[in-house]
């Protein structure tokens, strides 16, 4: 999530969701990572244990490639993740910098949600350029996932004035020009704050946070005409506010944006198993790792720790959390 000024009433609910969405943080949304077996997971600080790999300002999302490359976004540019023997590093992919956020692949092409309200996209060559290709006319663009039928649907949230999620439309012929934007799905404003998508077939999941429900994951269906379903909430994450997720089959893991948690929850909702509180520094999103770069129970987790503090020594890092060794 993103910083951007708003007012947001003056009851108690109102001003915790006020101090954290003016700051606010997000999304990103990227291919449903391959199935593994969910007791092959360790999501829990008995189990598990963290290491930074390197600093990334603002650390927003990740989005893996099918051929394993791993892309993560944040508050000055969208990074490639390479390593050399047990080091990373992180090559920008765009000739300038923007706020971005939400992450999204179609066929060989990335796009990038800029907070400014800009998408961009650019080509997965050996070394891939992002190159700005559509004015979103959002006030707080967001979380980013690519449809069943080759569209895009982008979160204008949670510090919106008018909190959505708008469907975007490709020429088939040309992936780097939109030929149609429509809002898709809108939230009550002041009352309703989405923030991180993702998709699954046609199974649209995003995160919300209301007054009467900090922190939940909601789905529904992507019917075969385009329109959304009726949302229904999956999994809640009690009084802690959410940033955004990922998908291991139909369950989920979940970043505690305000606790310091991930946690893995059941295609029915259950929590199975989460980690200690504050165990990470404002945590955004995690994802399960892919190889070659990382094993495939490995659990990628960007911190964004102080919002809009972008050389703090707080967050700003992109972690791997894994089984400790024996």
């Amino acid at each position: 999530m993103k910083p951007r000024h708003q007012a947001w009433g003056t009851n108690a609910a109102s001003s915790l969701l006020a101090a954290f969405f003016l700051a606010a943080c997000e999304q990103a949304a990227s291919p449903t990572t391959t199935p593994v077996a969910l007791d092959s997971l360790c999501v829990d600080s008995t189990c598990g244990e963290k290491t930074v790999l390197l600093s990334i300002p603002d650390a927003e999302n990740l989005l893996f490639t099918p051929e394993g490359r791993l892309f993560v976004s944040g508050g000055r540019n969208v990074y490639e993740i390479s390593r050399s023997g047990d080091s990373y590093q992180a090559q920008p992919l765009l000739d300038g910098s923007d706020n971005f956020t939400g992450l999204a692949l179609r066929g060989d092409v990335l796009y990038a949600n800029g907070f400014s309200g800009t998408l961009y996209a650019g080509r997965l060559e050996p070394r891939p350029s992002l190159q700005a290709i559509h004015d979103l006319g959002l006030t707080a663009a967001n979380g980013l996932a690519t449809g069943p039928d080759g569209e895009l649907y982008a979160v204008n949230g949670p510090a919106a004035l008018a909190p959505k999620i708008v469907r975007l439309r490709l020429d088939p012929a040309d992936p780097f020009k939109v030929v149609e934007q429509s809002d898709w799905l809108s939230f009550t404003p002041g009352s309703s704050f989405p923030n991180g998508i993702q998709v699954r077939g046609r199974t649209l999941y995003f995160s919300e946070s209301t007054l009467t429900a900090l922190g939940r994951i909601r789905k529904l269906t992507i019917a075969s005409d385009g329109q959304p379903g009726t949302p229904e909430t999956v999994a809640s994450l009690g009084a802690s506010l959410p940033d955004d997720f990922s998908l291991v089959g139909d369950a989920i893991l979940a970043a505690y944006f305000t606790d310091g948690r991930i946690g893995l929850f059941s295609p029915e909702g259950q929590l199975l198993a989460q980690t200690g509180l504050g165990s990470f520094q404002s945590p955004s999103q995690v994802r399960l790792g892919q190889p070659p770069l990382f094993a495939a129970t490995d659990l990628l987790v960007t911190e964004k720790g102080i919002l809009g503090e972008n050389d703090s020594a707080i967050g700003n890092v992109l972690s791997v959390f894994r089984r400790k060794r024996d």
